[in-house]
């Protein structure tokens, strides 16, 4: 008799452990939906800034690049107290090194970010 209930609570104490692993799956499996939603939406990877100082110049570098390399897309952004220069973002260092080997050439203090 004490073997019977011994195996009867050991089978509802497995049982109950399976449903709570269930569940904690079912969390973490939503928890990496979200992470991967989250990197979806946020565009990160490496980019190239060509220049950074005051606006003038950041002008002249931009029409000028833009004349070089018209494939590139690039940005200008403001970031208190200087001027940005950079390119669109890429996934992986190895494709902004690439575009990097390029731009080089002309833009010597150009760098991945």
């Amino acid at each position: 008799m004490k073997i019977k209930h011994f195996l009867i609570t050991l089978f509802i104490a497995a049982f109950a452990n399976t449903a709570t692993a269930q569940k904690s799956l079912s969390s973490l499996d939503s928890l990496i939906y979200k992470k991967r939603a989250y990197n979806k939406s946020i565009k990160s990877g490496f980019c190239i800034q060509l220049y950074n100082g005051n606006e003038e110049m950041a002008i002249d570098k931009l029409a000028k690049f833009q004349k070089n390399f018209p494939d590139i897309k690039i940005f200008r952004t403001y970031k208190v107290p200087e001027w940005k220069i950079q390119t669109e973002v890429y996934r992986t260092r190895l494709e902004a090194d690439r575009v990097l080997n390029l731009i080089q050439k002309k833009y010597p203090g150009a760098r991945v970010l």
